[in-house]
């Protein structure tokens, strides 16, 4: 299991925008509205925004700065690109990283 980088490319892969823990948050809404706005720009969105402004790849960045999260929904992490290709299943901490960190 490797450490998950924050990139361009991780961010893109990150199922966490359509995750239904995050489903009803109304600030994780207002960060993806930003995020498209910068991809129709073709902008680097990695490269440009911190972490703490990307409602996603909380396994690269930790827990979610949005506190109006939903944790009684179904974590979908295991399912995530970012997840498999990294191994995280073997690490401490498996899914809900939006709650309980990034992966270790």
């Amino acid at each position: 299991m490797g450490e998950v980088e924050f990139n361009n490319e991780n961010v893109m892969k990150c199922l966490c925008t359509g995750c239904p823990v995050q489903g009803t948050s109304e600030c994780v809404k207002g960060k993806i509205q930003k995020m498209q706005e910068m991809m129709a720009e073709d902008i680097d969105i990695a490269t440009v925004i911190g972490p703490e402004d990307v409602p996603g790849l909380y396994c690269a960045s930790g827990e979610a700065s949005c506190t109006d999260l939903y944790y009684h929904e179904e974590c979908q992490c295991p399912e995530c690109p970012v997840f498999k290709e990294n191994e995280l299943a073997d690490g401490k901490t498996v899914g809900y990283y939006c709650r309980d960190g990034k992966a270790d």
